[in-house]
């Protein structure tokens, strides 16, 4: 498929206008119903569709979604009409999302409060297509064009097509007599899977007159890998003691605290009454209230040991030294002093050429406690700056 031909479906950014007209679905009709299937909006503006698989977790497409700016998700047909929306808490895209071919073009945002009533999940499919798949009818739905240059104000339209093929990780179609179009982007294909209607495909792209062809990513194929995992982890109850948490419910016990080092990461943090579990120590946050958490670094944090760029909050893992250790190391500039923090130091990554990363100081205190005072704040901003440095360099990976 031609990238330019992906584009139609990719950048969709419309505007809604006052008078709220049809659109979205290619020969499809109005869907007041399918309350699980969301326009992904930023503002006024439609970003892409999203569809329930969790109550607070929505699957759609990567190139939907970006660090900078949370969108909202909102429920219901015409968006701007007054109906329920939900922050987005948090974002997780495919580790091998590449926004220039869109392989791999799936993601998940975690929405700060549950869905309304009436919006219920969607299932997984509960078996993997096959070849005999080709010539199962798709049920669409999005909030997207009807045909290309259409200027109608964002309404969710659902409309039926037939699966035309499919290759290991996606599934494409023709208008049958549906098709997606721009703003259907990160909708669902769904199809009747074991006697259950299931979402079986993510909305990518097609032609850009919205009129040959379309291409989803198969939910399938990244079922196990990807999906389930982030599904079980953000579930009510999931998080145990010194846990990754987002939300007050997804810890099974104590509170969903966040990280003395970072606090974009929370952690579950039980009482100190008693002792703590073991990995986690009787420490005072910016509140001056104790509870068991990780002394810094928290997993996940600069200068926390990891075997992987995912197991990073922030930067990428890497090593100074050949051979060393691998830590979480946003990248840094060796002329901007100061830039990594107390206990850090900008030094070259091993094996990457120019590129240099904050490393802990090899001589000299280091961080080694709660952050109180100036320390505290400036590390804050310190933070602050490496996540947005971490949004630019996270198209570039160390080789």
């Amino acid at each position: 498929m031609l990238v330019a031909a992906a584009l139609s479906a990719c950048s969709p950014s419309l505007p809604l206008p006052a008078q709220s007209r049809t659109s979205a679905i290619t020969n499809g009709a109005n869907d007041d119903g399918d309350l699980g299937v969301v326009a992904i909006m930023q503002g006024t503006t439609l970003v892409c569709t999203a569809t329930l698989i969790a109550p607070r977790l929505v699957l759609t497409a990567a190139h939907c979604l970006t660090d900078e700016g949370m969108p909202q998700a909102y429920f219901g047909s015409a968006p701007g009409d007054g109906g329920p929306e939900r922050a987005i808490a948090t974002v997780r895209r495919h580790p091998q999302f590449d926004p220039a071919t869109l392989a791999n073009d799936v993601a998940m945002a975690l929405l700060a409060d549950a869905a309304p009533a009436g919006a219920t999940p969607w299932p997984l499919p509960a078996t993997p297509l096959d070849d005999g798949a080709v010539g199962t009818t798709l049920r669409l739905v999005g909030f997207g064009r009807t045909a290309a240059g259409d200027t109608s104000a964002a309404r969710k339209r659902a409309g039926m097509t037939v699966l035309a093929s499919l290759t290991a990780n996606e599934l494409d179609f023709a208008p049958s007599p549906s098709q997606t179009c721009e703003g259907d982007s990160g909708g669902p294909a769904f199809a009747t899977v074991g006697g259950v209607e299931a979402i079986v495909g993510v909305t990518s792209s097609g032609d850009v007159s919205c009129a040959a062809m379309a291409r989803d990513m198969r939910v399938d194929a990244y079922a196990d890998t990807f999906i389930a995992p982030f599904l079980a982890a953000t579930a009510e109850g999931a998080a145990g003691a010194g846990d990754r948490c987002w939300y007050a419910e997804n810890c099974a016990t104590g509170e969903c605290a966040p990280a003395l080092d970072d606090p974009s990461l929370s952690f579950c943090a039980p009482a100190c009454d008693g002792g703590c579990p073991a990995g986690l120590a009787c420490l005072a946050g910016s509140d001056g209230r104790k509870l068991c958490r990780h002394a810094p670094p928290s997993p996940g944090a600069t200068g926390a040991a990891c075997a992987s760029d995912d197991a990073c909050n922030a930067g990428h893992c890497v090593a100074r030294t050949s051979g060393g250790a691998t830590v979480c190391a946003p990248e840094c500039f060796v002329d901007l002093p100061g830039f990594c923090g107390d206990g850090f130091e900008c030094a070259p990554v091993a094996g990457s050429g120019s590129q240099a990363a904050c490393f802990a100081r090899a001589r000299g205190c280091a961080f080694a406690g709660a952050p109180d005072g100036n320390g505290g704040a400036f590390l804050f901003l310190v933070t602050l700056l490496a996540a947005g440095v971490r949004r630019r360099w996270s198209r570039r990976r160390f080789r």
